[in-house]
């Protein structure tokens, strides 16, 4: 009775922009729509019967008596999920009916079904341009943001350059990303400056699959498909949870530590991308066959860590870089867990 009487008090206190948000359109089904493209989480059952003008359309009172039957019909079935020891299924059920009614007016019954999650983000979320075209599936470049900020490399005659492979046991990664750091041995450098980027949410995958930013940035986490998403995760280094939002909206969360932080989307077990946060002065994401190259490096004797997406953390080793060319070969651990990575409750799936 708890949950009906919070609802009921939607009708006077939430904005009718709000509770109308996410009932009739294809792109906010979670999964699969009915007919009329309503989320079948949502659908009215056989008692509803809201009160409509001549002509089959809705009154103002009945639009908002619709919704919050909705609401309500979620919020029973999410108790009970509580209840029967499903979070994560009560967790989406209570999100959709936040989406349906607005979180605000729900707030008093979050923290029981958000408990044991990362930190839920609910900052407003924000529209973008669903034209803008997709990214490579791995981006990450400390030289290609000093190029596109206009920062001179070193003088010619004091340039070297350090092509390198990333390999697990002695062979090139395959069908894989790595990524590559290197640190001045015992001197300082400038911190590098916090940027903005964009990992979108498109065809059911993270793009970019994997990318390298510094410490500090902000990524932005665009919904560009025609279904929810839940971006999450799970690292003690970074744990969010950004909740639902559908297409043409985002996100944003930024990233204060260094380290490495997978990506899922609770709703889609299938879903999984990376973000490696970074502190070096310079950092390159590899190709698919774990290939990277360096092309202005002052000469002198670096740290190289190195990591790929099949590794738990970097390894280390100390690499020296004279003017001109110079090689490298880096070896790394295949000992990352396969397989989808468990919910934001820690359940597993798959």
């Amino acid at each position: 009775m708890r949950f009906l009487a919070i609802v009921c008090l939607a009708a006077c206190s939430a904005p009718a922009s709000k509770r109308r948000e996410q009932t009739t359109k294809p792109e906010q089904c979670f999964y699969d729509c009915g007919p009329d493209q309503t989320p079948a989480a949502a659908t009215p059952g056989p008692s509803a019967k809201p009160t409509s003008r001549p002509g089959g359309k809705l009154s103002a009172a009945g639009e908002k008596a619709l919704l919050l039957r909705q609401a309500a019909d979620l919020l029973e079935k999410a108790g009970s999920a509580l209840a029967d020891g499903n979070k994560n299924l009560a967790d989406q059920l209570f999100s959709s009916a936040e989406l349906l009614i607005g979180a605000e007016v729900l707030a008093p019954l979050a923290p029981q079904f958000h408990e044991g999650a990362p930190p839920r983000i609910t900052t407003p979320t924000v529209k973008i341009d669903t034209n803008v075209a997709s990214q490579p599936r791995a981006v990450g470049s400390s030289e290609a943001e000093d190029e596109a900020d206009k920062v001179p490399p070193p003088p010619k005659a004091e340039v070297g350059t350090l092509t390198g492979t990333v390999q697990i046991d002695g062979k090139a990664l395959t069908g894989a990303y790595g990524l590559v750091t290197l640190e001045p041995v015992g001197g300082k450098w400038k911190p590098r400056a916090p940027k903005r980027h964009v990992m979108a949410q498109r065809n059911r995958e993270f793009n970019p699959h994997v990318m390298a930013i510094s410490v500090g940035s902000t990524v932005a986490f665009p919904n560009f498909d025609t279904i929810f998403h839940n971006v999450f995760s799970t690292s003690p280094l970074g744990a969010f949870d950004l909740g639902i939002y559908k297409t043409g909206e985002a996100r944003e969360y930024t990233f204060q530590k260094e380290g490495i932080i997978r990506l899922g989307c609770n709703l889609h077990a299938n879903m999984s991308g990376y973000l490696v946060v970074v502190s070096a002065p310079a950092y390159v994401v590899t190709d698919e066959q774990g290939h990277f190259k360096f092309h202005r490096l002052a000469p002198g004797k670096y740290k190289l860590k190195a990591w790929s997406e099949r590794s738990k953390s970097p390894i280390a080793q100390d690499v020296t870089i004279k003017p001109g060319a110079n090689t490298v070969s880096v070896g790394v651990a295949a000992d990352a867990p396969s397989g989808p990575m468990p919910d934001k409750f820690g359940g597993k799936r798959g």
